[in-house]
């Protein structure tokens, strides 16, 4: 039976926990559970977060719009999968732990003796490109097995915070990209990728990553404005009959300079091609070649060649057959061929170099200049291009697969913007350096031969080499980039490349992926490509785009801005530093948090947060409890047999308020579906809120009181269309505030009871509601938002005289005919109890009554005397005052919205808020100047 003792305000924490144990106890998370027959299997492959990651701001984001719609589709009777799992996270997992180990004593201790003792670095690591971090001191297995143990200790954090969110993932399929199976799908489409020739090993040259010490691909650099200096530094020529002039932001490569291009056309040059010039300090002669890359109208027109450490300079180098000399080595200090400088950091080599320029003439000036600057993402580090052997994917072929998926509309985008950002990517796309120099990860299952140097690729270690039977083979140190598995992840957790396994054939392609838009190049398109090859069928349908959270400021959150909200603290209560102040929440429940985010969803635009905007998620949360509350205690006074039907409901002779909250009703459970259903996220959230606080509690509920009082058959019929829209809204409200619609659910059935409720042990596994023809009322949409217009227009006039509504109150109702006399006459009891009126007067043409107020609706006029109530001449004076206000707050949203930079710049949520604000003010002193008219 139900607890009618709740609490008067919503306490999440006392309810969360319980209800998320018992539908993970009972299986309800389990894929296919509450599935009707008949209908489609719909899944989601979760973007799987770091292993040993924790929830931010953007997680909680992402999983609650994948929870909402996972949950939608599980009450339409889907056959649902929502498949969890983590990722190895190659390069910022192993960062994490090199670091551990180089300084945490209590890590260090925390290890077992049987990890480390006795361990030696492999004898085929020998020649690995040294890292500096004291991971070396370990060897690479027993480095491996500190991850693995940092792994399993710090590993599953993410996953209970998810479930502290109420994901309703199937745990029992969870997976991790390096698990058995996972890794066996990794070696098989590396496998056929290079025996169809579209994974190839070779020199190229690359972003190096000094820090992290390893290849990037280009989507892992992130290019950066910063400030610098354009050097203009002198070359003198070798027969000492003059000099040439270059310039560069790079000084300290000129160690591995090995030509100055000039353009064949540029006539100042054109004599100087072929002749050659003297390095600075180092005295070593590189030839002046002709090349289009110089540009005659930028700087003196000469530009240094430095083909080991320059992407366009190791494309001239290749068409003169100039030779690599490396300056710069894996770890960013100066090499031997930097002389006297050797050793030194590059950037302290700068310096140096600049000031020893300075000094013996060579630097001729230097111009400030902003200029963009690769980093690694994960480091943050200036990146390095460096000219290495690597591994890499071979993308043109597969991006040509990939490309009519979407502009055929097999995989659709949302909103329909990132389409194109999509296919330009894709037209454009540049081979995928796919090797890192790291050890934690999917290493390459690729084997050198000392014998033969043979390369040998297979899925198993093969023993003895394929080309020449040599037994001297050793697999590849390098392992494959985080995002190679990843990319295969709709698909190997559903038991590829065992093409008989029945969850593959279930619930491949999956249906929707939820993600952020800064990895559409990372992962989803990688991924759509990989499953195009792997079989030849797309990933998923839909790909849903959202928005990044920034602080309230506009600013993007991180670490080093303090800006981060922390979504553990939002749910469970606690204090964290935000914007340089301790914020302490009192826990506002996952509901509360979900709601808001919901509802700050709006086709994929960025979302402005800040702690406190999760506030209106807990009133909203606490107006659903307090809602329940009136509920219940009512139903429980006046028990139902069994839940009420539609069809029953159609029956009974309802009264024109029931007819009208039936029929907002189904309009609300329309709305809501079609809003889910185009992924507008923000329009679903504020569906259901509208009908649940507007219609249902603030217009239906506050009638349903009058009808409880007066009891007999008016309460009884209030009592079942209560439980009619209060079972159907918790449903509506469920996939976004699962918690407390489940609770109050489980009351509502025990209270109602009934079989066909018992049967139905979870609100979560129940039917999502359709709307029912038979409950749409003709006319009564209309009659009623007449009736509410002339309440409002007394409840206004009521709070312009701040008069309590206790304070007896008479109005004078002036109707524009005699039939709309009538029809109002008929709702008297509805218009009296809902605009507290002590009396009111209904007529064609009535007169204004002395001392009242006027407002205008429609057609209709409402006169309310204040004789007696009020000081005329000090209400005259206040609302003379409000008037002034309102016209100058409406001219500055007048002249913000007239002015089409405003329009162009801000998101379009906020030009649509100052619009809505804009018309509610202009129709606030429209009436405002009727009363004073009236006055």
């Amino acid at each position: 039976m139900p607890q009618l003792d709740l609490p008067k305000s919503y306490e999440a924490a006392a309810v969360e926990g319980d209800v998320y144990q018992r539908w993970e106890s009972t299986g309800c998370f389990k894929a296919g559970a509450g599935a009707r027959p008949g209908k489609p299997a719909y899944s989601i492959a979760i973007p799987p977060p770091n292993v040993t990651g924790v929830l931010h701001i953007g997680h909680a984001l992402n999983n609650t719009l994948q929870d909402t719609l996972i949950r939608w589709r599980r009450m339409q009777g889907h056959d649902v999968l929502w498949q969890p799992g983590t990722d190895h996270a190659g390069i910022a997992t192993e960062s994490v732990v090199a670091k551990l180990i180089q300084s945490d004593q209590d890590f260090l201790k925390d290890l077992s003796a049987a990890v480390i003792a006795g361990e030696q670095p492999p004898d085929a690591d020998a020649t690995r490109t040294p890292t500096g971090y004291d991971r070396d001191r370990f060897g690479r297995a027993p480095f491996l097995k500190a991850v693995w143990f940092f792994k399993a200790r710090s590993g599953g954090t993410i996953v209970k915070q998810l479930r502290l969110l109420g994901a309703s993932c199937d745990w029992s399929r969870e997976r991790f990209t390096l698990d058995d199976g996972l890794s066996h799908a990794v070696r098989v489409q590396f496998v056929r990728l290079y025996q169809q020739g579209l994974i190839y090993r070779g020199t190229r040259m690359v972003n190096w990553c000094p820090v992290q010490r390893t290849a990037l691909s280009d989507d892992e650099v992130d290019h950066i404005e910063k400030n610098g200096h354009l050097w203009k530094l002198r070359y003198d020529l070798e027969d000492h009959s003059g000099s040439i002039v270059v310039e560069t932001t790079r000084p300290e490569t000129f160690f591995g300079d090995t030509a100055v291009a000039v353009n064949p056309s540029d006539e100042r040059y054109r004599a100087l091609i072929g002749k050659r010039v003297r390095l600075p300090i180092i005295g070593r002669l590189i030839p002046i070649v002709g090349d289009e890359h110089a540009d005659p109208t930028k700087g003196s027109g000469a530009v240094k060649i430095t083909p080991a450490h320059d992407p366009n300079d190791y494309l001239v180098g290749q068409r003169h057959q100039l030779p690599l000399v490396r300056c710069i080595g894996f770890d960013g200090l100066m090499t031997a061929e930097a002389g006297p400088y050797a050793g030194l950091d590059r950037f302290v080599c700068r310096k140096q170099l600049i000031k020893d320029f300075e000094a013996s003439g060579v630097l001729l000036g230097a111009t400030e200049i902003v200029h963009s600057v690769g980093h690694g993402e994960r480091s943050g580090a200036p990146i390095e291009p460096m000219v290495t052997e690597q591994w890499f994917v071979k993308m043109g072929p597969l991006a040509e697969r990939a490309i009519p998926e979407t502009t055929s509309g097999r995989v659709a985008f949302h909103p329909e913007r990132w389409t194109k950002v999509y296919l330009d990517w894709l037209a454009n796309v540049r081979d995928w350096c796919i090797s890192r120099q790291i050890w934690w990860g999917h290493r390459i299952p690729a084997w050198h031969c000392a014998t033969c140097r043979q390369i040998t690729v297979a899925v198993a270690e093969p023993g003895r080499c394929a080309h020449c039977g040599s037994s001297h083979v050793s697999q590849d140190p390098d392992v494959l980039d985080t995002w190679f598995s990843s990319a295969l992840w709709p698909f190997s957790t559903l038991g590829w490349p065992d093409l008989d396994d029945p969850a593959l054939a279930r619930y491949f392609p999956t249906s929707t992926l939820v993600t952020d838009r800064g990895i559409i190049y990372f992962w989803v398109a990688r991924m759509v490509m990989a499953s195009l090859f792997a079989l030849d069928r797309k990933p998923f349908s839909d790909v849903y785009i959202h928005g990044t959270v920034l602080d309230e400021r506009g600013e993007k959150m991180s670490k080093s801005k303090g800006n981060g909200i922390d979504p553990v603290v939002m749910i469970q209560g606690g204090t964290q530093r935000y914007l340089g102040k301790d914020y302490t929440c009192p826990g506002y429940g996952a509901d509360a948090l979900r709601f808001t985010l919901l509802d700050m969803t709006t086709e994929g635009q960025d979302l402005k947060l800040s702690p406190t905007r999760f506030e209106s998620g807990r009133n909203f949360a606490n107006k659903v409890w307090n809602a329940g509350r009136f509920v219940l205690i009512n139903l429980s006074q006046r028990p139902l047999a069994q839940a009420v039907t539609a069809e029953q409901l159609a029956t009974l002779p309802l009264g024109f308020p029931e007819q009208w909250i039936l029929g907002r009703l189904q309009t609300a459970i329309a709305d809501c579906t079609s809003a889910l259903e185009k992924f507008r996220y923000s329009e679903y959230a504020n569906g259901a809120y509208r009908f649940f606080r507007d219609d249902l509690c603030d217009w239906y509920v506050e009638w349903a009181k009058r009808r409880f009082k007066a009891d007999g058959e008016h309460a009884a019929m209030a009592a079942q269309v209560l439980s009619y829209c209060f079972d159907a809204v918790l449903r509506l409200l469920h996939p976004g505030m699962p918690f407390i619609t489940e609770f109050l659910w489980q009351q509502l059935q025990a209270t109602v009871g009934g079989a066909a409720w018992q049967e139905q042990r979870f609100l979560m596994l129940s039917a999502w509601p359709e709307p029912q023809k038979i409950l749409y009322f003709s006319g009564t949409a209309e009659r009623m938002a007449e009736r509410q217009a002339l309440v409002t227009a007394v409840r206004h006039i009521r709070n312009l005289a701040q008069l309590a509504d206790a304070t007896p109150l008479a109005a004078v109702f002036a109707a524009p005919d005699p039939a709309s006399a009538a029809a109002l006459e008929i709702d008297r009891e509805f218009l009296v109890d809902r605009a507290a009126l002590s009396d009111a007067l209904i007529a064609e043409a009535a007169k204004k009554p002395a001392g009242s107020v006027t407002a205008v609706v429609g057609a209709w006029k409402v006169h309310v005397p204040l004789t007696g109530l009020v000081d005329l001449a000090k209400f005259r004076e206040q609302l003379a005052k409000r008037e002034a206000q309102l016209a100058k707050s409406i001219a500055g949203k007048e002249s913000r919205l007239g002015n089409a930079d405003y329009i162009a710049r801000a998101p379009g949520a906020q030009v649509e808020e100052t619009r809505a604000m804009l018309a509610a003010e202009q129709v606030e002193l429209a009436n405002l100047r009727e009363t004073l008219a009236g006055l």
